[in-house]
């Protein structure tokens, strides 16, 4: 459920203790923090600036004559805005719960809820970024594999991946740096032929090849695997499981240095301020009504494309024939 103001100062605690545990958890299989990377900002909506790409990339005249001034240069920006919705989970701890556990475990039913609501939070997170960057609107160009990587010994993912990395390059002069792709892309990715006996020599001997080896062979920092499911069943229906990244895989530029003056495919625009929930769990205070106390987790942000050009997705890389 999406909210969007959080709960006053005066109805909670900040559990130092508890932060600590959802700060240093990470749900498993989720990369969105690494495809958009957060950037902190002071207002809940603001403009950000888009600056010319033309202007960073046009050569300059820096000679500089005896007695004279440097010559001046500018830079032509225009500019979109954010809004950082409100995201927010919280979890009871009833009397029943507390009485039924030994002293010993009554933190790590604490800590128990904390991680479950990290987990929901994140996965609603990595599911918005996958929506946003897998559809072909958003990214400057895609296309679909000519045959899908499932045929380990005459699909082409190298030479897939290598037109991507190229096109971006050449439409933008930025070199990706980080390649994401699906679960089911990389378990294929990572048996085809061409691509083991590169690594491993003649008859790939050596096994299937690792995210390292993939990110060296194709000179990009980092492969990132995206490795979430969610149950697309409606509650009190039947489980339904789908991999939350599908069969896509997305090539693009990502700045070392997370800034809104850098130039990078997407960013996560993270509000914080004094006395806002910045993943800190608030721990609401016993309700004698409810029997229950209350742990809480959230966040305020927008997640932005700023750079389409700075991406490209391969589609349907599976399922292409």
């Amino acid at each position: 459920m999406r909210r969007k103001f959080g709960a006053t100062a005066e109805s909670l605690h900040i559990d130092q203790l508890l932060s600590n545990v959802a700060i240093n958890y990470r749900p498993m299989g989720m990369i969105a923090d690494m495809v958009f990377p957060v950037v902190p900002v002071q207002k809940q909506s603001d403009h950000y600036a888009i600056f010319s790409r033309a202007d960073i990339l046009r050569i300059e005249n820096t000679a500089r004559s005896p007695g004279t001034e440097a010559n001046k240069v500018t830079r032509e920006t225009s500019s979109d805005t954010y809004f950082a919705d409100n995201y927010a989970l919280k979890y009871p701890v009833t009397i029943e719960d507390k009485a039924n556990a030994d002293p010993i475990f009554v933190q790590q039913l604490l800590n128990g809820r904390v991680e479950y609501i990290m987990d929901k939070l994140g996965l609603d997170w990595e599911n918005r970024i996958a929506s946003l960057v897998t559809n072909t609107s958003n990214v400057g160009s895609s296309a679909a594999v000519t045959s899908g990587w499932t045929d380990h010994t005459n699909s082409d993912p190298l030479g897939n991946l290598e037109t991507a990395i190229y096109n971006v390059k050449d439409s933008t002069g930025m070199k990706p740096n980080r390649i994401v792709m699906g679960e089911s892309a990389w378990r294929n990715f990572r048996r085809n032929d061409a691509v083991r006996n590169l690594i491993y020599g003649t008859n790939n001997g050596g096994g299937y090849v690792n995210q390292t080896q993939a990110a060296s062979l194709l000179e990009v920092d980092e492969i990132l695997v995206g490795g979430a499911y969610k149950n697309t069943g409606n509650e009190a229906q039947a489980e339904s499981l789908s991999q939350v990244w599908g069969d896509n895989v997305l090539i693009y530029f990502s700045a070392e240095r997370p800034s809104v003056d850098r130039p990078s495919f997407g960013y996560s625009f993270r509000w914080s301020a004094p006395g806002l929930p910045n993943m800190q769990v608030e721990r609401h205070p016993y309700d004698t009504r409810k029997k229950a106390e209350e742990v809480e987790a959230g966040y305020y942000q927008d997640e932005k494309i700023t750079g389409s050009d700075y991406g490209f997705l391969l589609t349907a890389v599976n399922s292409s024939t």
